[in-house]
């Protein structure tokens, strides 16, 4: 039986990780679109990419999911919207602040990084091919977004810096401030739990609609 948006959205607030899941891809092609408009009329925007705010966006979202308040059937999307709009905005700005120090290196180029989504989805489960169609290539880049926004935040950085922005482990550690060990440890650990959250792909891409 179709569960609604208002029964996932209590269910998110009490705390349940899967029925939030399901409501972040369901709203994902909307809010990317979004997002993506946004990017494409601020100038100032050139060199996001619209994955990078989504990720942000969904992070904030499973941290402050308990301060949703439902006030009608479209308040989860405006209350995510809203995340992503503040998270835009951050990053405009930390784009801004980055091109207006010395020495900050060329201008940023936006990438679609779904393509390094896919490949990480490849990796999870060797036993699988990419896969194939748009639609399921959309759901896979999806389901692991949200997965990955789920993550503790010192894995979650790890395995994005290494597997979506392809930096090696000697960047990460600088970057982090741990050492390379450390940061195999994160990574090893964080695909671990992308396993086991992808397990409930089939949950959050079901009976929500």
């Amino acid at each position: 039986m179709a569960v609604s948006v208002g029964e996932l959205a209590e269910r998110a607030v009490e705390g349940d990780r899967i029925a939030l899941g399901r409501l972040l891809v369901l709203y994902d092609p909307r809010l990317r679109r979004r997002i993506g408009r946004k990017i494409g009329a601020d100038a100032g925007a050139r060199g996001l990419s619209v994955e990078d705010v989504l990720q942000e966006t969904y992070t904030a979202g499973y941290r402050h999911i308990q301060r949703f308040e439902s006030r009608g059937p479209e308040a989860f999307y405006k209350w995510l919207a809203a995340i992503g709009d503040h998270k835009f905005l951050d990053a405009v700005k930390a784009l801004r602040a980055a091109k207006r120090r010395p020495r900050s290196g060329a201008r940023r180029i936006a990438v679609d990084r779904s393509t390094s989504f896919l490949g990480l989805a490849q990796l999870l489960d060797g036993r699988r091919k990419t896969p194939s169609g748009v639609i399921a290539r959309r759901e896979a880049v999806q389901a692991l977004q949200v997965a990955l926004a789920s993550l503790p935040s010192p894995c979650r950085q790890a395995v994005w810096m290494r597997h979506i922005d392809g930096k090696s482990p000697r960047e990460i550690a600088a970057t982090l401030g741990r050492t390379e060990r450390a940061v195999h440890q994160l990574c090893y650990r964080g695909l671990a739990q992308l396993r086991e959250r992808l397990g409930s792909r089939s949950k959050f891409l079901s009976g929500s609609r």
